[in-house]
């Protein structure tokens, strides 16, 4: 049985490493798994425990975690089936009671950049809609959402900010994503964008409205396609 607590989980890709919250709760003698996004922890489903090993559905399109438990360790593979319906298997590692997101060492002095955000690229990328993201941010960890277009569901994010470094990634709706970059002299955001096992796309976001966007329905329109490819 594993151990209860919060893990810090990494999701191997070949851009980087994922960083998501898992908690494993045992009560009662009936151990459950949730994953910590957006402030909000959410149970995994179909939760199998047998020969030293845990399988389970995520929420929200997570995929499916196929993992060993090793003392306070659980390592295995995350199985995600994207919109396009490819398969992505990436190797996952989750280590108990390590309470920060990308960097271990946070800094007091960090951009804010919480508010609402378009991401355009910058360069020859493959689609031409925009990301629009919305954040909030207490200290250095990062929250928030990433709205899809021509769909009610939307990715939660998890980030960290760091100086003016910003990491964020997401665990939902088939895809495994990850940005890094920094806010620049303008104040917007640059830096790179990969889903899955997709290249990296080159991005700026800029901030629509600090406060709140007139009309919500505007950004449900402006969203990521799911046409960004994802090998």
């Amino acid at each position: 049985m594993p151990v209860a607590g919060q893990y810090r989980a990494t999701i191997e890709t070949p851009s980087g490493f994922i960083p998501v919250e898992l908690r494993i709760t045992n009560e009662g003698g009936t151990t459950q798994l949730w994953l910590v996004q957006n402030g909000e922890s959410t149970p995994a489903s179909e939760l199998q425990l047998k020969d030293h090993g845990l399988q389970a559905t995520l929420p929200r399109g997570g995929g499916q975690l196929k993992v060993t438990i090793a003392r306070n360790t659980l390592e295995g593979q995350i199985d995600i089936t994207d919109p396009e319906g490819q398969q992505h298997h990436l190797p996952i590692k989750a280590r108990l009671n390590q309470p920060y997101r990308f960097i271990e060492q946070s800094l007091s002095d960090n951009a804010d950049v919480s508010g609402h955000w378009q991401f355009s690229p910058t360069g020859a990328d493959p689609f031409n809609s925009k990301i629009t993201l919305q954040l909030t941010q207490s200290f250095d960890s990062i929250d928030g959402t990433l709205i899809i277009d021509g769909t009610s569901k939307s990715l939660y994010l998890y980030g960290q900010a760091h100086g003016d470094d910003v990491y964020l990634s997401s665990l939902s709706e088939g895809r495994a994503l990850l940005f890094k970059g920094h806010v620049n002299s303008q104040g917007n955001l640059e830096g790179q964008l990969w889903i899955n096992s997709s290249s990296g796309i080159a991005v700026l976001g800029t901030r629509i409205n600090d406060a709140e966007p007139e009309n919500q329905e505007t950004l449900r329109r402006v969203a990521l396609p799911w046409a960004v490819p994802t090998r």
